[in-house]
């Protein structure tokens, strides 16, 4: 068995809203939300309300939130890699996954703003 570890920094927050808030809408529509039915029916103004929480949300927060959404769509990340994988050929099984909040004291290799919340 072999353990993957990826660390993520300086996250693209809008950009990533772009991509998320759509399909939590829709989600939430799924699941009978009457705001997730709206948001889902005008993309352009969920995503223009993440951009504004996120705009006055502080870093830590943000941070805090995304290891939140990966954990709880544990599930679904583990399908979509189990997906990605077979489509392209390759043979695994992927186990688990799971997010954390990480400060190190030292910089990665290749992260050049490591540690500025110490």
């Amino acid at each position: 068995m072999i353990e993957l570890k990826i660390l993520l920094d300086e996250v693209d927050y809008r950009s990533l809203s772009e991509v998320l808030i759509p399909a939590l809408a829709e989600s939430m529509a799924k699941d009978g939300s009457v705001l997730g039915g709206m948001l889902s029916q005008n993309k352009e103004l969920a995503a223009s309300m993440a951009r504004t929480v996120l705009d006055k949300m502080p870093q830590e927060k943000k941070d805090e939130l995304l290891v939140q959404l990966l954990n709880r769509n544990r599930d679904k990340l583990l399908e979509k890699g189990r997906t990605l994988a077979a489509e392209n050929g390759v043979r695994l099984q992927l186990c688990d996954v799971s997010a954390r909040k990480f400060c190190p004291t030292a910089a990665p290799a290749g992260c050049s703003k490591w540690n500025r919340r110490a």
